[in-house]
């Protein structure tokens, strides 16, 4: 049975109608009733109940449209990789990073990368942490930009930063003038319980900051007064830029949001590190080398790279040079 197969009866399911979806699959209604009796003769059993004009599911035709929609999708999923890998050629790198990472990626990150590397694709993947290290032990990324805990066989993990779980709050916020500033602290830290009763944004607990905040609420016996519920960092770092209330997640030295973070008493919690995690012993082209050691030398200091083009010429500027030197000779 092929992919085309699952297609008709799916679609037969959704009109009710063999005249209908015979139109919206343009064939005629003949050849589509002999190809439903023909699946239901290698069935051995009825998918469809005649009710008048109209064709309802059995179960075993709900079970059979149920598996048939998984395997369309994941047949258009295959069929989007494979153009994707074809239009991007073999020195494509795939590259993933968490929530809330896209403006270092996109604003720092590969604009640098691309004055060096102008001719290598690099395909985006934005996800949780945990999905992004799962994608790179599968071979489906090559490079991902997440938040590790802990070290994992086969893979390589560079550290690039501890991510400290604050307060983050609107840069209006009246909270900042509640703060104090302390040396021992990286953010100033707000000692007023205030801040419980203005709106929290709540984020999901299966993302690492919303479980590490459930996790402080829990063990200081307080809770906010939730307005907001967000399924990932970006959207919560987004809502919070906007007023919509405060929100207690992993700080990023490049969030891209205008906002503020405050440190909160006891709030300590599982160490982060954002890290850079690739597979060990795998093929590394030079560009992917390059990519690395940009993402370690400005996910800190975004200035660096005015250093790094003063004894490396862009692959750009390279180009030109040569050209010149070509008409002298």
């Amino acid at each position: 049975m092929n992919v085309k197969d699952y297609e008709y009866i799916v679609e037969i399911s959704r009109r009710r109608s063999l005249s209908e979806a015979a139109d919206r699959l343009c064939i005629t209604q003949s050849a589509l009733t002999k190809f439903v009796q023909r699946v239901e003769a290698e069935m051995g059993t009825p998918l469809f109940k005649r009710i008048g004009k109209r064709f309802v599911l059995t179960p075993i035709g709900q079970m059979y449209v149920a598996k048939g929609q998984e395997i369309l999708r994941l047949d258009r999923e295959m069929q989007d990789e494979l153009q994707k890998m074809r239009a991007d050629g073999e020195g494509a790198i795939r590259l993933g990073y968490s929530m809330g990472q896209s403006s270092f990626i996109i604003s720092c990150l590969l604009p640098e990368f691309y004055r060096r590397e102008s001719a290598t694709a690099v395909s985006l993947k934005e996800d949780s942490s945990s999905g992004l290290i799962r994608s790179v032990e599968n071979g489906e990324l090559d490079l991902c930009l997440a938040y590790c805990r802990e070290e994992k066989p086969g893979l390589a993990c560079i550290p690039l930063t501890e991510a400290r779980l604050s307060l983050a709050v609107p840069r209006r916020s009246r909270l900042l003038r509640l703060a104090a500033v302390r040396e021992d602290s990286p953010h100033p830290v707000l000692e007023h319980r205030e801040w419980l009763e203005e709106p929290y944004i709540r984020l999901a607990a299966f993302t690492q900051s919303g479980r590490l905040a459930q996790e402080y609420f829990q063990s200081m016996g307080i809770w906010p007064k939730n307005r907001l519920y967000v399924e990932n960092v970006r959207s919560a770092l987004g809502a919070v830029e906007n007023g919509l209330g405060n929100c207690i997640l992993a700080e990023d030295p490049h969030p891209g949001f205008q906002l503020e973070y405050l440190s909160l008493p006891g709030l300590k919690g599982e160490k982060q590190t954002a890290s850079l995690i690739m597979r060990k012993g795998e093929y590394e082209t030079e560009a992917l080398r390059l990519l690395v050691r940009l993402a370690r030398e400005l996910y800190l200091d975004p200035e660096s790279p005015l250093e790094i083009r003063a004894g490396e010429e862009p692959a750009e500027e390279k180009g030109k040079n040569i050209q010149k030197s070509d008409k002298h000779k």
